[in-house]
């Protein structure tokens, strides 16, 4: 559920934003890239230098802003399924450490399971734009 919900908030409100600052960080790029005069150059790149900055920093700050949510995320998971939510074990057909038997038979606890769909789930809650 709280996978599903980052990538919702990912996909319709964070990729649009840091797509658009990839997008004037190329533009400017593609402007400094067409000047062939070497002097020319350097004047239009210290004219622009606080532009590209800015746009490179929004960029850092939404991938930041991310991979925080993320954490918070994870971590309101963690507590609310230590601490409140007590679904029926699953039976696993084979007994391991992660596995301990109970009345005889081995079964997932749900925190193994909240880890396991941690390490499953966070490079999809995690992705960045494909223009990168």
């Amino acid at each position: 559920m709280f996978n599903f919900l980052l990538y919702l908030w990912y996909k319709f409100y964070l990729s649009p934003k840091m797509i658009e600052a990839i997008g004037m960080i190329r533009k400017y790029e593609d402007r400094l890239s067409s000047i062939t005069s070497n002097k020319r150059r350097n004047k239009v790149m210290r004219a622009v230098s606080t532009e590209v900055q800015t746009y490179t920093n929004k960029l850092r700050n939404y991938m930041f802003f991310q991979s925080f949510t993320v954490i918070i995320v994870y971590m309101v998971g963690l507590i609310l399924v230590l601490n409140y939510i007590t679904p029926p074990y699953a039976l696993f057909p084979y007994a391991s450490i992660l596995t301990p038997p109970v009345d005889g038979k081995p079964e997932i606890n749900n925190l193994f399971i909240y880890i396991l769909s941690f390490l499953l789930f966070t490079p999809l809650s995690l992705r960045r734009p494909k223009v990168l």
